[in-house]
């Protein structure tokens, strides 16, 4: 978006209507009713596709969106930008693809892809189109990793960490992609990028993985199905040890800013391989558990 631009309405189409996700971002946009709601200025969602009419219907009335269409194509034209927000990340290649092709910037919901293969594929179609795209777990910007991140600087840098999140390797939403990224995408928001070697264990429905650095660093993921959890991350660093249970309570409008400031000033907030290494990490732990062998990702 141009510089003179900057103070029109950007106005957004949601691909994907399945997704808790899809009410959670149209209301921070369209509502006013909440401090975050309020917060969030600037931004529309005017469109509307999704794959089940009764939730289609549902989403539109929570979120205020006045448009539902029949086809997502629809929305080209109607929009400034698309959020594809479908819960299974299998899905995301073939909604996304019409939107890049046609230079409408876009916002790909976690996971990218359920395959490098595919978020390689949608990549690539962003460079070849030379249109703005991102991908993340918004867990990355919320207020406790945040906090974490910059506890590890004052402790003098991370050297290992265990992160954990809710995940189900059974999931009918693409199986441990759908939600491990979050543990996933904290930890390279914490501890950066960089990942050599995967190997995991999987033990009924949890998992955990043990995850190697080039640098020699290292970092342990609980993916657990049966068990209480939450969203947690501890890092030992050199100086001490910080962490614990995250507050992610403002994870969807702290993401959604990242989202505005990326379609406003043209700066994405992530490189192409921070958006590809997570799915590369998730690829080798179903690898890994399957074979019970470990999988190198880099020489």
């Amino acid at each position: 978006m141009a510089h003179g631009e900057e103070s029109r309405v950007i106005r957004i189409g949601i691909v994907g209507s399945d997704n808790s996700h899809a009410i959670a971002l149209s209301q921070l946009c369209n509502l006013s009713d909440t401090p975050e709601q309020k917060a969030i200025r600037g931004a529309r969602v005017v469109a509307l596709f999704g794959l089940v009419p009764e939730r289609n219907e549902e989403v539109a009335r929570a979120g205020k969106i006045p448009t539902i269409v029949n086809k997502p194509t629809d929305m080209i034209g109607m929009v400034d930008a698309v959020f594809v927000v479908f819960r299974h990340g299998g899905l995301h290649l073939r909604y996304v693809k019409p939107f890049l092709k046609a230079r409408i910037p876009a916002f790909v919901d976690k996971p990218l892809a359920c395959s490098a293969a595919d978020a390689k594929r949608i990549l690539a179609l962003a460079r070849r189109n030379k249109v703005l795209l991102t991908s993340y777990s918004t867990i990355r910007w919320a207020k406790g990793t945040q906090e974490l991140i910059a506890r590890c600087g004052e402790l003098g840098g991370v050297r290992s960490g265990v992160f954990g999140c809710p995940s189900d390797p059974t999931s009918e939403y693409g199986g441990i992609h759908f939600y491990a990224i979050h543990a996933v995408e904290t930890m390279q928001q914490v501890m950066g990028l960089g990942v050599t070697e995967v190997a995991a264990r999987q033990s009924g429905k949890n998992t955990v993985a043990a995850v190697s650095y080039g640098d020699g660093r290292t970092a342990t993921l609980h993916l657990l199905a049966d068990a209480k959890h939450g969203f947690y991350a501890t890092a030992f660093c050199k100086e001490g040890v910080a962490g614990g249970v995250l507050d992610i309570s403002d994870c969807y409008s702290a993401g959604l800013t990242r989202i505005l400031a990326m379609l406003r000033t043209g700066q994405r907030p992530l490189s192409d391989e921070e958006m590809l290494e997570p799915v590369r990490v998730l690829d080798a732990i179903v690898a890994s558990a399957a074979t019970g062998q470990a999988v190198r990702l880099r020489p």
